[in-house]
């Protein structure tokens, strides 16, 4: 007699919010991605399912008169098996009852190998688990996105970036390409930290060391970089911004604080205010949520279907960057610096050290009127280029700006947060003060509070954000 091991289609909720694929947290926003394991997954198992139907069969043989001798390997059991199944002197078991309380008791154990299959496979690390089983198509094949407008508190003002969540690293050349499909000033790429691999069950960590690593672990940490449709940049202030923004409101980032381990070093981003909705909701969602892995559910649930995405309103974030000094250019290149700009006389002309021009000029209308000369620009050494002037009087700021990049295809960035790491200590060395309000005078506009800690050399950067567009990359493994 054969039985039959009822295999299901196996499906695996992928959380974008953890490294391992962990779906009894899923965030949020973004729909939890659902992968179908690979028959390989199953064939990791075929050995233990074989000798579980090997001794099943055994006994359904010592059952029928067929192999005594079967008796012995089926195990422990066995001899219950032969006399019927009668733990007292009642009636035996008829043959047919015996074999289906003997198939109940095959899946149930079948059953249980693919639980601790699965127990152990989500435990793994994704980077790794994807390729042992084939599953890096399926990841990639929908990437959640996000289109955040940072420093503004109203959609359709401040400056726009799209920022991505992967599940695993891709290329620099696939990211090129994304940005270059978004076509904005930033896209922002951001992947968890997998600060732990973990190790195979076989090698268990001691409760002591995993007590250390807790300690030393931080849960919100991921990396992070910033490419213009053109060129990766080493620093990027309203990207950075948004991605703190989505990890905030979508219940992604754990904690009041993330950190970004970038090409500028370690960047730090802090909620200031508007996430209490979000937190309320993180709260109830944890106790009444149900562990997908209990209960799986297939793509045609109805639940999944209908589960809601949290809604996200305006967020206010305060990023912790390096602070960003400056020298005097010599009166050469400021003539041509002043060229760049339609002949505009300067008041100061200098260069910072992450590579922009920074020119003073006498008002903030000259700011706003002012009429780029790109091809000029294109000829500069350096990177960027940032005008700036004092506010006008009741205007609500100490000092407006604007910022030109077209070596890095932006034409006029909106509002640059990495520019006021300059800005910063460039007006309160003027003004005589380190907390400053800054306006960016591009066509979208922007708000920045700028702080300045020359004894730590940082800048703080603290500005709103808002959530105006949320979708999904698809067919991106073809390029």
């Amino acid at each position: 007699m054969e039985l039959s091991l009822r295999l299901p289609s196996l499906q695996v909720a992928v959380t974008p919010a953890h490294v391992s694929i962990r779906s009894s947290t899923v965030p949020l926003l973004l729909q939890s991605r659902r992968v179908t394991l690979s028959n390989d997954f199953l064939l990791h198992q075929s050995e233990a399912f074989s000798q579980l139907k090997a001794s099943s069969c055994a006994k359904v043989r010592v059952k029928s008169g067929e192999s005594p001798s079967a008796a012995v390997e089926g195990g422990e059991g066995s001899a219950s098996a032969s006399n019927g199944g009668s733990d007292g002197g009642g009636a035996p078991e008829s043959e047919e009852e015996h074999s289906q309380k003997l198939h109940e008791d095959v899946q149930k154990k079948a059953d249980k190998i693919l639980k601790d299959a699965i127990d152990n496979f989500i435990q793994s690390d994704i980077e790794e688990a994807s390729k042992k089983y084939d599953m890096e198509e399926q990841l990639f094949a929908e990437i959640d996105f996000a289109q955040i407008n940072a420093f503004t508190d109203r959609p359709f003002a401040g400056n726009p970036a799209a920022v991505c969540y992967l599940p695993l690293k891709r290329s620099d050349q696939w990211l090129q390409l994304v940005a270059r499909e978004f076509n904005l000033s930033e896209t922002a790429f951001l992947m968890k930290r997998n600060m732990r691999k973990k190790r195979s069950p076989v090698f268990k960590k001691t409760p002591e060391e995993e007590l250390a690593e807790e300690k030393t672990v931080s849960i919100d940490e991921f990396d992070l970089r910033w490419f213009t449709p053109k060129v990766e940049v080493d620093l990027c202030g309203h990207a950075t911004l948004a991605s703190a923004h989505l990890l905030f409101s979508s219940g992604i980032a754990e904690g009041d604080t993330v950190i970004f381990h970038t090409r500028s070093g370690v960047l730090k981003a802090k909620k200031v205010s508007g996430y209490e909705k979000t937190e309320i909701a993180d709260k109830e969602a944890k106790g009444s949520k149900n562990d997908d892995l209990e209960d799986p559910k297939t793509d045609d649930s109805e639940d999944l279907k209908t589960e809601k995405r949290r809604p996200i309103g305006v967020g206010v974030v305060e990023l912790d960057f390096p602070l960003d000094s400056y020298t005097k250019c010599d009166d050469a290149e400021a003539e041509v610096l002043s060229a760049a700009f339609g002949g505009v006389q300067l008041l100061w002309a200098g260069k910072t050290t992450v590579g922009d021009y920074l020119a003073e000029v006498s008002c903030s209308k000259e700011v706003e009127q002012l009429q780029p000369q790109f091809p000029c620009m294109l000829n500069l050494s350096g990177r960027g280029v940032i005008v700036t002037a004092s506010a006008e009087k009741n205007s609500g700021s100490d000092f407006v700006s604007r910022y030109f990049c077209p070596k890095a295809g932006i034409m006029e960035d909106p509002v640059t947060g990495s520019a006021h790491c300059a800005l910063g200590p460039f007006w309160a060395e003027r003004l005589g003060k380190s907390l400053l309000k800054a306006y960016q005078a591009s066509e979208r506009g922007g708000h920045i509070e700028v702080r300045v800690d020359r004894n730590e050399g940082r800048v703080y950067l603290q500005g709103s954000a808002v959530l105006v567009m949320a979708g999904v990359l698809l067919n991106t493994m073809r390029a």
